[in-house]
């Protein structure tokens, strides 16, 4: 499983112009809209929901490369492969989060030197490694778009689920601006969760245990669904 993740990262490094691509959304989105300020609680809730926003969309979008991939005959091949769907599955989620950290490293970068958040050191790491691992269950959904569907069907359901649970989410606005019905399951979405945990590392507090049981148990199903979805896009085939 070790050598497919390294050949998946490889074909990835080769493609420089989708990574960049990948950036330029929501760093764009954080320079000119939603920096946050003055004071230091909005300038780090803005840096963490941009940089949540643009792992976010990383994950999802590589769905429409699966769907591409699969298209091409790559699915037909790893199924010759002694690989499991599971460690299929666990491989593209590992790969899909290393594409999370360049969004994260540089909107933390320009929230450091051009916002002018200040954060200790041991916050700046904790907030990082929340955002890069705490991305793995949307990376689940992501995959199983690429498996599910045709790439431009992908692409479609990519982008509704990317703007969805964006807005769902509270990262580019704060969850009480939703209508009043609409707070309540706005917690209950993975995005909430997952930026809540930085969010809470930021401001020194433990993180919140109903929000830990909420992500994991979104991990569980969406690592399912991208395990039936390739069972199906497999049979498919």
């Amino acid at each position: 499983m070790l050598g497919y993740i390294r050949l998946e990262i490889l074909r990835l490094v080769r493609n420089g112009g989708y990574l960049m691509m990948s950036l330029i959304m929501p760093v764009g989105l954080y320079v000119t809209l939603a920096g946050g300020g003055p004071d230091q609680e909005s300038l780090v809730r803005a840096m963490v929901g941009a940089a949540a926003f643009g792992a976010l969309g990383v994950v999802i979008t590589n769905g429409t490369g699966i769907a591409e991939d699969r298209a091409l005959g790559w699915l037909r091949q790893l199924r010759l492969t002694p690989l499991s769907p599971v460690q299929v599955v666990i491989a593209r989620g590992a790969v899909a989060t290393c594409l999370g950290i360049l969004p994260i490293v540089v909107i933390g970068l320009i929230g450091k030197f051009y916002r002018g958040v200040d954060l200790s050191p041991g916050t700046w790491l904790e907030i990082f490694l929340l955002l890069w691992v705490g991305i793995a269950p949307l990376a689940m959904l992501g995959i199983g778009i690429g498996y599910l569907f045709k790439a431009q069907l992908a692409q479609i359901a990519g982008t509704v689920s990317y703007l969805t649970l964006t807005l769902l989410g509270g990262l580019m606005m704060p969850t009480d601006t939703l209508p009043q019905w609409l707070q309540p399951l706005s917690k209950e979405t993975p995005v909430y969760r997952y930026a809540q945990l930085s969010w809470d590392a930021a401001a020194n507090s433990a993180p919140s245990g109903t929000g830990l049981g909420v992500l994991a148990l979104w991990t569980a199903l969406l690592a399912a669904f991208a395990a039936f979805a390739y069972r199906r896009g497999g049979r498919r085939a």
